[in-house]
């Protein structure tokens, strides 16, 4: 298993996970406001998008706050740690749901405010 003394010699992996969170961030953003192509298109990118956010960060999410943040950095034990991460792991699928409502949400009105303009 890992112990504490290999995390803290490593600490861009950490930061690399925060890199990969803040470029996760910066791809939600940039696909909530820059979306100008055709409507089956744009949808079908988004449920992509979202398809591939649900299986991989929950996923890593669970593992790295395992092995790195409760293991690591705050000493849990194995079984410990295992619940811990299984709860960052549940809240990462519902922020991702979430965000997935909320911008098909979007989509949907902006597409009926044009629908209703022509």
């Amino acid at each position: 298993m890992y112990g504490s003394t290999a995390v803290h010699e490593q600490p861009e992996v950490l930061l690399a996970a925060v890199h990969i969170y803040c470029d996760f961030l910066l791809c939600v953003t940039s696909l909530i406001y820059f979306r100008n192509e055709g409507s089956l298109t744009s949808t079908l990118r988004t449920l992509l998008f979202f398809t591939a956010l649900m299986i991989t960060l929950p996923v890593g999410l669970y593992f790295s706050s395992k092995a790195y943040v409760f293991e690591g950095s705050l000493g849990m034990s194995d079984r410990d740690s295992y619940f811990y991460a299984a709860i960052v792991a549940v809240v990462t699928v519902h922020v991702v749901l979430a965000l997935f409502v909320y911008v098909a949400w979007t989509e949907g009105s902006r597409q009926w405010r044009e629908g209703k303009q022509d």
